[in-house]
């Protein structure tokens, strides 16, 4: 079951949802809209330190650093 962050366009509240169904229709937990964007995560990125070198890639399945252990 995947935590998603979102941010309504329309009040600026940024939230997360556990998403259970991929129909399921997100509206926003202060103002109720509809109008929402999915946010870019750095949760799931592996880095250790949280921060992401320019090197790394989300889409490449592994990180630059040789001495990770998420990978």
């Amino acid at each position: 079951m995947p935590l998603y962050e979102y941010e309504c366009s329309d009040c600026g509240e940024e939230f997360e949802v556990l998403v259970l169904d991929s129909d399921e229709i997100i509206k926003c937990v202060s103002c109720d809209s509809q109008n929402i964007g999915k946010q870019f995560s750095a949760f799931g990125l592996g880095s250790s330190n949280g921060n992401l070198e320019a090197s790394e890639s989300v889409d490449s399945g592994h990180c630059s650093q040789s001495s990770c252990s998420c990978c």
